[in-house]
């Protein structure tokens, strides 16, 4: 709860119709440490929208309640991992399409309720009017992350029903109904981080904050009922820190421009390896789990295990800003916000191929809430004037 004084929380929608139907950007080459052997990662420089996006390939054998990326995304979350097959390790990459309209698993949008768990018998139905959020609060040089509330949907790695496909992600401690929670692990999961004012290389850079250290913990659950855990959320955790760019529209309705004013490039390569060795608590049940750096095979340093640098837009994090972001905000919209994060993360089935270590990553961009423009006040007053005008006239 907010105290007296304090800032106001706002909610950011997750940016949605660039791209649909196509991977974030142009399949690459990924080869383990050991063995030499490799696959193709569809995930290119980690960012939608852009020129190199390429066309992506489904798993054989799924089936799709929501067609990745349907709903043309720029925001995802990855998780890198690897297998043995009783040969050299083949690595792999699970990559959710994050935006769209919000689920209510209990399939009942009549009862007052919602579920963010499968309720036996009943089919996830689409909240009318909803849209994927979070919820920030932008005070006197910090930001908080108060609430998470995004559905998801991916390619699969193998054959699929169409509810292991889609997925629901909740800030960490939220409760099975959607009531925000308290973290399960503040060492990472403190919801703050810095907000500083950015002025850019030109010194005149109006509208731009610069966010660093904003700690998180995402949960990540299926539709399945044939979870072990499916009536619990945090089926899977990513963790880790979120820096990037709150942009504002200037008195006239602008962004400002932010090609060669210093915003730099993306986080990526980097695989942060910052947490291997620590422990963490589980979402589910009451034990904990250590980071790794991939598995005996597969240690994650090969070159571009971690995603591509910016490429296009020259490697400019700010141009890219400035040609897809910035021209996919609702007009009505006045913000924006460009979270990224090189994190790590827990599996809690035990699932041999993502286990408990880095490569775990996100990237978010959301706009502020839609505010219709107010009806002009001079209209009305004017409208008033006139009536009465004709009032004093006609007497």
């Amino acid at each position: 709860m907010l105290s007296a004084g304090a800032a106001l929380a706002d909610q950011f929608q997750l940016v949605t119709g660039v791209g649909a139907g196509t991977s974030p950007g142009a399949a690459r080459t990924v080869t383990t440490t050991s063995f030499g052997s490799s696959n193709f990662f569809v995930d290119g420089q980690r960012l939608g929208g852009t020129p190199s996006a390429a066309a992506i390939a489904t798993a054989p054998g799924s089936t799709f309640l929501q067609t990745p990326n349907q709903y043309g995304s720029l925001s995802f979350m990855f998780r890198r991992g690897s297998i043995n097959f009783g040969g050299p390790a083949t690595p792999f990459l699970s990559v959710d399409y994050l935006g769209g309209p919000l689920l209510d698993l209990d399939g009942d949008l009549g009862n007052g309720s919602r579920s963010l768990v499968p309720v036996p018998g009943q089919s996830a139905v689409e909240i009318p009017g909803s849209t994927s959020n979070l919820d920030l609060t932008f005070g006197a040089g910090s930001v908080s992350l108060n609430s998470f509330d995004v559905n998801g949907n991916n390619a699969g790695l193998g054959p699929a029903e169409p509810d292991q496909l889609v997925t629901v992600n909740t800030l960490a401690g939220t409760s099975i109904s959607g009531t925000p929670g308290a973290a399960i692990n503040p060492s990472i999961d403190d919801r703050t981080g810095t907000a500083t004012a950015f002025l850019g290389n030109s010194g005149t850079l109006g509208g731009v904050t610069r966010v660093e250290s904003l700690g998180y913990e995402i949960w990540q659950d299926t539709l399945s009922e044939n979870s072990s855990s499916a009536d619990e959320l945090g089926t899977a955790q990513f963790m880790g820190e979120l820096r990037g760019w709150k942009i504002e529209r200037d008195i006239n309705g602008n962004f400002p421009t932010l090609a060669g004013e210093g915003l730099g490039s993306t986080i990526w390569s980097a695989v942060d390896t910052s947490q291997v060795g620590n422990s963490f608590n589980d979402a589910i049940g009451s034990g904990t789990s250590t980071i790794v750096n991939g598995n005996a095979n597969d240690d994650f340093s090969a070159p571009g295990n971690g995603g591509l640098d910016l490429t296009d837009f020259g490697g400019d994090l700010g141009a890219y800003l400035d040609h897809i972001a910035a021209t996919a905000i609702d007009p009505l919209s006045q913000s924006f916000v460009y979270f990224e994060g090189a994190g790590f993360g827990i599996n809690n089935p035990a699932d041999p191929v993502f286990l408990d270590s880095s490569g775990w990553d996100v990237v978010l961009i959301a706009q502020s809430a839609p505010v219709p423009e107010p009806t002009s006040l001079v209209l009305i007053l004017a409208g008033c004037a006139g009536i009465l005008g004709r009032r004093k006239y006609r007497n």
